[in-house]
């Protein structure tokens, strides 16, 4: 066995007493270590369904936790608690990637908020395939704690608010565009473009597509409560 191997192991066994659950199948949390840059098996299966439990998860105790909270404000803390920021967060409280398997011509891959997001949201598919959802739950819930306790005021979301603001105004609904992508994997620069039909548009670029989507959303709104409208 190569040092190599070594250390993987040796950081995947530190990964399973940190996630403190015994796999039964450990293929599950190998293919789950698999990035995406990897031929043949990855983890971008896994990552679709640990996508979903985590949203599942996480809005069953924002149901319980504010009972007389109506549906917008439920859905503006649940588009936090599972953005790409928290889970990427929550993947590097972890040392998720430490274990991570990539294509070792990109050794900053993992330094990606995406990638690391991406790979949260596997390894709870791959608690949830192995564990049921007790398992699955009780990870997300216990990890997720901090983050939800420090969540004291409901999040702005720029884009459901610019959404509100502009069918109230009868303006229609907002249209992103992805209008360019560039730099490395582990710090693209993606810029996106949102636009109404009167011709009011707004572009911005940040680290991921959401992101982009989101600060040129609030920089639309502002324009239009503000009254500067940039056309074509």
């Amino acid at each position: 066995m190569t040092s190599e191997n070594v250390g993987h192991n040796k950081a995947k066994d530190a990964l399973i007493k940190r996630l403190a659950h015994n796999f039964h199948n450990p293929t599950l949390l190998d293919e789950a270590l698999h990035h995406s840059s990897m031929v043949g098996r990855n983890n971008e299966r896994l990552e679709f369904l640990g996508d979903r439990v985590l949203g599942m998860v996480i809005s069953e105790t924002l149901m319980n936790k504010y009972p007389q909270a109506d549906e917008g404000e439920l859905a503006k803390r649940l588009s936090a608690l599972v953005s790409r920021e928290s889970c990427s967060e929550i993947a590097q409280k972890f040392n998720m990637a430490a274990p991570l398997i990539h294509d070792q011509q990109n050794d900053n891959i993992m330094l990606s908020d995406n990638v690391m997001a991406n790979l949260c949201e596997a390894i709870i598919a791959a608690l949830y395939l192995d564990g049921g959802l007790e398992v699955a739950s009780h990870f997300i819930n216990e990890a997720w704690a901090p983050i939800l306790q420090a969540m004291t005021d409901v999040p702005a979301n720029p884009k459901s608010d610019l959404q509100e603001y502009t069918s109230r105004e009868g303006l229609g609904l907002p249209s992103y565009k992805l209008i360019d992508t560039s730099g490395p994997d582990h710090a693209p620069v993606i810029t996106v473009e949102v636009s109404l039909d009167n011709g009011a548009r707004v572009s911005a670029n940040a680290g991921s597509k959401k992101k982009a989507e989101i600060e040129a959303a609030r920089n639309l709104l502002e324009k239009l409560m503000t009254g500067v409208r940039e056309t074509s």
